[in-house]
């Protein structure tokens, strides 16, 4: 299985991860880590160490919230709008932590073998009154943390999203430019199919007819229906089976064309950026039929009330590297406008085997 990935984005966020991690071990070492100094604070001191170590636990601590809170929950709760959920795993994330910090720091007290019960005896401790001020940081230290990192993650989020939206407004532009230069005026286009079909009309060539008008139709959406930001689904979903209409047509009657749709659910709820999904149906048939007809391609659509799954099967036909060199090419500028337009809300996955080829994608819609 090869999930299709931006390289540049991973390798961006695993350098901002690391220098997150980096951040917080020089806080520690420039604010917490000072030997020469003594420090002591409750049962924890410096002289045995013990202050160090549960301090480097609170900074770990610190870590899973800030990473949890970034990366989690913002893109996957409060940037989806549920509000209930991310206040609800905020509090969960903060209270468990909370927790988990104090019975380590217990941990660390048995492991320096410092008195942690109420009737031991130490000297560390009764020289030092102010030796439960230490567990009273936890909780305002990690709600500190939290908003931190709620502030960090917030920022993110709309710097990536201005640079989203200016990218795209590039690319809108880039192709309004190609899509001019390369079009040839369209009522001229459309004056020549229909002139061409009074011909097969004359001469009594049906086939021939019912070609012209499947392109016809298909060249129509591609001009002007598809010139919006987003179409109904049924719409994009009757546009595919034209351009089927149309694949089928190269083949003879009895030839074995396995050449299936199949939709599941009701499409007109839900509205999509045209001419999304056909590349991955153009790419099958060209990849997984031969010109005699063999092979198949299978193509399913499951329409769920937030989401949906569409799902393309191919057979394998030609050699497997000019297979993977010419799908990869088209799939990439479908893979860039995805992340464009579905930011976060999308999972495009692709499956390959020596006899098949599936793409798998998911599209989730806001509430």
């Amino acid at each position: 299985m090869m999930e299709i990935t931006d390289t540049r984005y991973r390798f961006f966020t695993w350098l901002e991860k690391g220098l997150i991690c980096l951040g917080f071990t020089v806080f520690f070492f420039a604010v917490i880590y000072h030997p020469e100094d003594p420090v002591f604070i409750g049962e924890f001191n410096n002289e045995d160490g013990s202050i160090y170590a549960s301090r480097a636990v609170d900074v770990l601590v610190s870590l899973v919230i800030f990473f949890t809170v970034v990366f989690r929950l913002i893109p996957r709760q409060l940037l989806r709008a549920r509000y209930a959920s991310f206040a609800l795993g905020s509090l969960l994330l903060v209270g468990s932590v909370c927790a988990v910090e104090y019975g380590l720091d217990q941990g660390i007290l048995r492991l320096f073998n410092l008195p942690s019960g109420p009737w031991e005896i130490s000297d560390k401790l009764l020289s030092n009154p102010r030796r439960n001020l230490y567990y009273s940081t936890i909780v305002p230290g990690n709600t500190m943390v939290y908003l931190l990192a709620l502030l960090y993650g917030v920022a993110r989020d709309w710097i990536a999203k201005a640079r989203r939206e200016s990218q795209l407004q590039k690319e809108t532009m880039r192709a309004s430019i190609d899509f001019l230069r390369s079009q040839i005026n369209p009522h001229f286009f459309f004056n020549a199919l229909n002139n061409i079909y009074a011909i097969t009309r004359r001469n009594k060539d049906t086939e021939a007819g019912d070609a012209i008008i499947k392109l016809s139709a298909v060249m129509r959406y591609m001009i002007y229906d598809s010139d919006v930001e987003t179409i109904g689904l049924d719409k994009e979903i009757a546009h595919i089976r034209e351009y089927l209409d149309l694949v089928r047509l190269k083949y003879r009657p009895d030839d074995p064309l396995d050449l299936t749709m199949n939709v599941k659910g009701k499409p007109g709820r839900h509205r999509i950026a045209p001419l999304i999904l056909q590349p991955f149906v153009e790419n099958g048939c060209k990849h997984g039929l031969t010109s005699a007809g063999e092979g198949y391609v299978h193509v399913d659509l499951s329409v769920e009330e937030r989401e949906i799954v569409f799902v393309v099967e191919n057979s394998r036909t030609g050699k497997q590297e000019v297979h993977r060199k010419h799908s990869g090419i088209g799939l990439e500028n479908v893979r860039r406008r995805l992340e464009l337009l579905y930011p976060d809300r999308h999972d495009l996955v692709i499956t390959e085997s020596d006899d098949t080829f599936t793409v798998t994608l998911t599209i989730r819609f806001e509430e």
